[in-house]
């Protein structure tokens, strides 16, 4: 019998400074989910700290955070919301505000935080801004950390930022092994860097994915915000960057363009990551100051909650622009496939931006009529999500291996055209359309064979 009251999905809230990153944070969810505690996790770094800490600058710690995060799977969301919310507000980054704007974000989900129980035995939420309508509203879940709680409730790492920021500064053996216990291999990588420095300038979805990708190649990544830079905002590193990557909106690159003229030297490679824009255009100043300019697109679906590394080490990236630039991208993406854009009009470049869009973004479209049809039909949310990822895995990995028309399944590779309408009349009108129409296009691409 199915039980009348529904239960609400828990949330846990996981801040903090992430200065930086360790694996006592990256098994946190686990821990969480496996005890039953959450469904899923939204971990936020902090833009300020309330209490006066000194931090790293909030996109490199974002950076390293969501570099972390790729490794603990896909019920943990690494959220910008804190640096939104200060952007927004202004003022210093209290919990309190960012759990009200996560709740306000998930209606209905129960919305928990969550903190180390050394934070609760020293005393330190008697300083937080409002803690009394923190516990009252959103259900602390205390986890027990070494030294803090009974030792067999203790089932994470004895790690904390303070020792991996000493770690890091020392140069003896025991603490390069403690770092590599400690840190995840990727944001170690991203601290140190040994191929030199690349900037990103911006921070979307595929900053998220390029950081983690680069730092894997050897590179110090440096996260440059674009409005900032555009609007002469933001102080740039240090260290000459080896390139640039500028991954904006279309409409942001002649911005940022003009804003590293003069700025920059000659012989730092410029690259931005818009599909459809040539780089001889996009990054017209840039041209105009003789520096070497061009395109590196990943062809990739990516969005920065939920980083996968996986996705750019598997992805073709299309390139063009001038040779310098083009001979250091092909380098940087080696031995990736290479989409050539060299040549390509400004509306066969749009055509081919158009294509990874038509890929990338409509497998939406067919993926929410089916689930509508299939709730309506009764089947639960959990088998409803398994059997519509298996039917796309399983369908993708023929594509992938056979092609077409072998890697086809269904009665169109029968030419059962009966079949075909009767499928489409079982259906409700928006999806019965749909396969009508797919279903006509698919019987010409097998009628005109391999």
């Amino acid at each position: 019998m199915k039980s009348s009251q529904k239960r609400h999905e828990v949330v846990g809230v996981f801040g903090g400074a992430f200065d930086p990153p360790h694996l006592g944070h990256v098994l946190l969810p686990a821990y969480l989910r496996a005890r039953g505690l959450v469904d899923r996790v939204i971990v936020a770094p902090c833009a300020d700290h309330p209490l006066g800490k000194e931090l790293h600058p909030f996109a490199d710690r974002l950076m390293w955070t969501r570099t972390a995060m790729a490794a603990a799977g896909g019920a943990v969301e690494v959220t910008d919301l804190e640096q939104r919310l200060a952007d927004a507000e202004g003022g210093p980054s209290f919990t309190l505000r960012l759990l009200r704007a996560i709740a306000d974000a998930t209606p209905g989900a129960t919305v928990r935080l969550v903190i180390g129980s050394d934070i609760v035995a020293r005393g330190e939420t008697a300083r937080w801004h409002r803690w009394d309508e923190i516990e009252r509203s959103f259900a602390p879940i205390v986890v027990p950390r070494v030294g803090f709680a009974a030792a067999q409730t203790c089932s994470l790492p004895d790690v904390s930022s303070t020792a991996v920021r000493q770690w890091l500064a020392s140069t003896t053996p025991q603490a390069e092994a403690a770092l590599r216990h400690a840190v995840p291999a990727a944001v170690l990588a991203m601290l140190r860097g040994s191929q030199g420095s690349i900037w990103l300038v911006g921070n979307g979805h595929v900053a998220a994915h390029a950081a983690p990708w680069l730092a894997a190649k050897g590179f110090a990544v440096r996260m440059v915000g674009g409005r900032a830079l555009a609007e002469g905002r933001t102080t740039l590193p240090a260290e000459p960057p080896v390139a640039i990557w500028i991954l904006v909106r279309d409409a942001g690159l002649p911005a940022v363009a003009s804003a590293l003229v003069g700025r920059i030297g000659s012989d730092t490679v410029v690259l931005h990551g818009a599909g459809a824009r040539r780089s001889a255009d996009a990054l017209a100043p840039l041209v105009a100051a003789q520096i070497p300019v061009g395109s590196l697109h990943p062809a990739a679906s990516m969005r920065a909650g939920w980083p996968d590394p996986r996705i750019l080490a598997g992805a073709a990236f299309g390139i063009e622009g001038d040779p310098r630039a083009v001979a250091f991208a092909r380098s940087l993406v080696a031995p990736a496939a290479v989409i050539d854009l060299d040549g390509l009009s400004a509306r066969e470049r749009m055509a081919y931006h158009a294509g990874c869009a038509l890929v990338a973004n409509h497998l939406a479209v067919t993926h929410a009529e089916i689930d509508r049809v299939w709730a309506e039909l009764g089947i639960s949310p959990p088998a409803r999500t398994d059997g519509l990822f298996g039917l796309w895995h399983s369908a993708l990995s023929n594509l992938e291996r056979l092609g077409i028309p072998a890697g086809v399944s269904g009665p169109a590779t029968r030419g059962d055209r009966e079949g075909i309408a009767a499928h489409a009349d079982a259906l409700p009108p928006p999806a019965g359309a749909l396969y009508r129409a797919l279903a006509d296009r698919l019987l010409a691409l097998l009628a005109a064979g391999p």
